[in-house]
């Protein structure tokens, strides 16, 4: 099996770049199997079922691949394409003073849940963070001003009030939304400092996680790849004795289980190669189809629309303000503009506290009642 390589001394400790690349390799794999089932899912739209669930998915995926790898080469499944694999830091030597002991079960187990289910939760908290803030932006923005006006006669009741669990879930929300930026900031200047520590040779350990384990990455010797195929041939071996011994059952029933073995270990041997050239694949469509998207969208492009019509006064008589003669004069104060702005949902012009103002209470334009929120008015740094 030959894995890529990076460059970098003969030494066991391998180079920052190999880890980087090592790292990025499972998430160009996951964007290329999203790729490739939403492409399939235009023709079977049964699939779009697996789409919704893409973090799920990815899970299953990063267990199966990350397990064989860990049982197999004592690495991650990127780790083992470079030619790496973890091992426990011998205290009081160096990484290249010799070869590492393998990983026990349990440094397995919890390697898997670092890589696989940590990456796992960090996608769906940050799914939840946005949910919640986008949730409360929009409880935060007042109703139109034809909603408000239709709750005032009524006022508030009594039973309106929200529960006692409803306040908890929304304090909990709050107080969620206002901690995760400072969790997930504080976990990726972690990993930045031990990336930084493990580039000036200060540290041994390339992330938290590992150091939490107390394991290190080595790279694979020739002698060590040699053992790995001789002891992963000499199970399979063993296996299919078992399989093809008399009393494992009738002929045709051992026939079959042999088969399926063996379709199992070819599938094995060639499940590396084929998802990396995927990953190669993806990359090569994405380049090409967006490449060749801007070459024939350029010269095509169409104008811009005009624009809308403006919207016209609705009158005195119907509540409104009437338009000054002088378009320099502002048509709430009457008094000629000072620091302009401009009511995005009318084109209308007013001085920025008279309409900051207006809008906040009423939640309209005064000229069109056309409805607004704050975020329509736009300052204007040079008046006309």
């Amino acid at each position: 099996m030959s894995f890529v390589s990076l460059g970098g001394d003969a030494g066991l400790r391998p180079t920052f770049f190999e880890l980087v690349a090592a790292e990025k390799l499972m998430p160009s794999l996951k964007a290329a199997v999203l790729y490739s089932l939403s492409v399939y899912a235009q023709r079977r739209p049964a699939l779009h079922r697996l789409l919704d669930k893409e973090d799920e998915l990815l899970f299953v995926l990063s267990v199966l691949l990350d397990r064989q790898a860990l049982a197999t080469s004592g690495g991650s499944f990127a780790e083992g394409l470079y030619g790496l694999r973890r091992a426990p830091v011998a205290s009081g030597t160096s990484s290249s003073a010799g070869s590492r002991q393998p990983l026990s079960s349990t440094e397995r187990s919890m390697s898997l849940i670092l890589l696989t289910l940590v990456p796992f939760l960090r996608s769906k908290l940050d799914a939840l963070f946005h949910r919640q803030q986008q949730q409360q932006r929009q409880q935060s923005q007042p109703p139109p001003w034809h909603q408000q006006q239709a709750a005032q006669p009524g006022g508030a009741r009594s039973g309106d009030a929200p529960q006692l669990q409803q306040r908890w879930r929304i304090a909990a929300a709050r107080a969620f939304v206002l901690l995760y930026p400072w969790l997930a900031a504080g976990h990726e200047g972690a990993r930045f400092a031990y990336q930084l520590l493990y580039l000036l040779g200060r540290t041994p350990y390339y992330s938290p996680g590992l150091h939490l384990l107390g394991l290190e990455v080595v790279r694979v010797t020739g002698q060590e790849a040699m053992q790995q195929e001789q002891e992963r041939q000499r199970r399979r071996s063993q296996r299919l004795s078992r399989l093809a011994a008399p009393q494992a059952g009738p002929w045709l029933w051992r026939l079959l289980r042999q088969s399926w073995a063996r379709a199992g270990h070819l599938a094995a041997d060639h499940t590396r190669s084929t998802l990396i050239l995927a990953v190669f694949a993806f990359k090569l469509l994405e380049w090409w189809y967006s490449s060749a998207e801007q070459r024939l969208g350029d010269p095509k492009a169409l104008p811009p629309p005009p624009p809308p019509p403006p919207l016209p006064p609705v009158g005195v008589e119907a509540g409104g303000v009437q338009l000054p003669g002088d378009v320099s004069v502002c048509p709430l104060c009457r008094r000629r503009r000072t620091n302009p702005a401009m009511l995005a949902t009318s084109g209308y012009v007013f001085c920025y506290p008279c309409i900051h103002r207006e809008v906040e209470q009423a939640g309209c334009c005064p000229v069109t009642h056309a409805p607004a929120r704050l975020e329509h008015v736009r300052r204007l740094y040079q008046g006309t």
